[in-house]
């Protein structure tokens, strides 16, 4: 599994991170950072529409593609 911590700044970002996201096989999932039974599905626009912005979450990568996840989803990351 491939962790790291993203952050969304504006809507438009949230709508890119899902595109990639659709792009890929494996299971992706949001978990807020304050309470870890809060999961968003990745995949799911509505469900990232939901998200407060500029708050940190921890992005979770788990499947046949994850390798690359660090290199695709690097320009969501927390500490940029």
């Amino acid at each position: 599994m491939f962790e790291m911590k993203v952050r969304f700044t504006e809507a438009e970002e949230i709508k890119s991170f899902c595109a990639l996201c659709q792009k890929m096989t494996s299971d992706i999932d949001l978990v807020s950072l304050e309470n870890p039974y809060d999961r968003i599905d990745g995949k799911s626009i509505i469900g990232l529409m939901t998200l407060e912005l500029d708050v940190p979450l921890l992005l979770q990568v788990s499947g046949d593609d994850e390798e690359s996840a660090a290199e695709i989803f690097s320009g969501f990351a927390a500490e940029r």
